[in-house]
């Protein structure tokens, strides 16, 4: 018994002793990152990627990429692509350029791709901004970043910067220190736009404008606001038939697409975006899929494919949404804003 206490004696004193060393050696840690951050300099140099911010090559998209949404398509050529394309000849008639646009709408309707195939239409360099690509545990970090895309997309011109969730790296409102010195970078660099002669275009991107900060809305920082709305009933046809093409030879002649379109109007539940028509036409290949597996060799498509699908993949945008969206965009927007199917 007694060796049996000794035995536990000497266990307790060795892990007091490397519990002892343990938070010694993180209390040295700590002086030392505080003796390094006094002088000036960071605790850790890390080398960033060339393509952080996500460089997207030439020529990718275009406009023809885009199913419907006109109005969106026609607002963005003609505010992008005097700027990228003429600014020299818009210099002879005392044009200012446009540098700033704002796409705000709801998720799932596409800003992101307008952006992308934006930049193919007028073959210019495209820079995409992300709140995780931003955010920094470090110091002075962010705004670092800040300034280093947009010195990038100036030395590669002509470019686009899109700042994707803008309203999430520059609130309205915000109990952190760093928003506000992030705001000043932000703004500094777009006045910095103004006095250039580069073709650079910076287009924010926001499911929430309203929570957006508005001196970076001002105009002449700003001068497009283009609400990128669901998808109208033309458009909903459309892009039903797009997700099917490529097993265009499985569907049925039964398969009404103009009856999905109507099927997916907006109602009291809600509106369908375009990612979740993208999702119905996933899940019907999904179902054939199955069948194919237990052995159908030649599943066609009805109808009745699709009501599955309208029935696991409910409308994901919610009225009040889309008329706040709307509330918003008749102060705010370039163009006027109307109910898609006049809802």
């Amino acid at each position: 018994m007694n060796c049996e206490n000794q035995s536990m004696d000497k266990i307790l004193k060795t892990a007091l002793i490397l519990l002892t060393a343990i938070e010694l050696s993180e209390a040295s840690l700590r002086v030392y990152r505080l003796f390094q951050s006094s002088i000036g300099e960071p605790p850790v140099k890390r080398r960033e990627n060339k393509t952080f911010f996500h460089v997207v090559e030439k020529g990718r998209n275009t406009f023809k990429d885009i199913i419907g949404f006109d109005n969106v398509k026609n607002e963005l050529r003609s505010a992008l692509e005097w700027p990228l394309k003429q600014r020299q000849l818009m210099k002879l008639y005392d044009l200012q350029p446009i540098n700033g646009l704002c796409l705000f709408g709801p998720p799932g309707c596409g800003k992101t791709h307008f952006v992308r195939c934006a930049a193919g239409e007028f073959g210019a360099n495209l820079y995409i901004v992300t709140p995780s690509n931003i955010g920094s545990i470090w110091y002075g970090q962010p705004e670092k970043r800040i300034r280093r895309v947009f010195e990038e997309a100036r030395s590669n011109t002509p470019s686009i910067i899109a700042i994707d969730e803008v309203d999430k790296i520059f609130p309205r409102s915000s109990s952190s220190s760093v928003h506000p010195r992030l705001i000043s970078e932000l703004l500094q660099n777009m006045d910095g736009l103004l006095t250039e002669e580069s073709q650079t275009v910076i287009i924010l991107l926001t499911n929430e404008p309203w929570r957006l900060h508005d001196a970076i809305l001002r105009r002449g920082r700003i001068d497009r606001i283009i609400y990128v709305p669901p998808p109208d009933y033309e458009t909903r046809v459309a892009l039903f038939k797009h997700f099917m093409s490529k097993i265009a030879k499985n569907v049925t002649i039964e398969v009404d697409f103009e009856e999905l379109g109507k099927l997916t109007e907006p109602s009291d539940k809600g509106c369908y975006s375009s990612a979740a028509i993208k999702e119905i036409c996933r899940t019907v290949k999904e179902e054939i899929f199955k069948e194919r597996l237990n052995g159908c060799h030649d599943v066609k498509i009805d109808m009745r494919y699709f009501l599955v699908g309208l029935l696991k993949v409910p409308p994901d945008i919610d009225r009040k949404l889309i008329l706040k969206y709307e509330e918003w965009g008749r102060k705010k927007a370039s163009f006027s804003i109307k109910s898609n199917d006049s809802q």
